[in-house]
């Protein structure tokens, strides 16, 4: 009963470690990295068609990453990325009590990327903007059969 209650109360740690501050022990580890601020709809609603110059969105929204040709349109393109991968041992706490460690890893991660784009005619005035957001795949994945 005695040792029942003890691995019932090594369950309980092992699932509120990340809450709970182990994050260095080796039981769990939560990583995540994010490349450029995001941008919102309504960051952009300064944009109308016909109206808002590059300047006007480049004073706002900042340089953009990518700018390409499109016909006579020019495509401003800013990008972000997040990536996350988080791992939890499950074995970790059997060193505590077996003379070598048993490794029980659960991990997943992915990578996501959103992408705002705005298309400007040749006198440098917006014609349309639009997100294109993939951000699911960027959520932690601890069963890799998950959609």
């Amino acid at each position: 009963m005695v040792a029942l209650r003890g691995l019932r109360g090594l369950l309980v740690l092992a699932l509120l470690a990340p809450a709970g501050g182990l994050h260095g022990c080796g039981l769990a580890s939560f990583v995540r990295l994010s490349i450029n601020d995001p941008i919102k709809p309504e960051d952009v609603t300064f944009i109308e068609p016909g109206r808002t110059t590059l300047r006007e969105v480049v004073t706002r929204l900042g340089a953009p990453d990518e700018m390409e040709p499109l016909g006579d349109d020019v495509v401003a393109r800013y990008h972000f990325r997040d990536a996350r991968y988080a791992r939890v041992n499950l074995g970790y706490p059997s060193g505590f009590f077996l003379p070598v460690p048993i490794d029980l890893v659960v991990a997943g991660g992915g990578l996501g990327a959103d992408v705002f784009q705005v298309v400007f005619d040749a006198e440098w005035r917006a014609v349309g903007h639009a997100f294109a957001h993939h951000a699911r795949s960027s959520r932690y994945r601890p069963w890799p059969f998950s959609e």
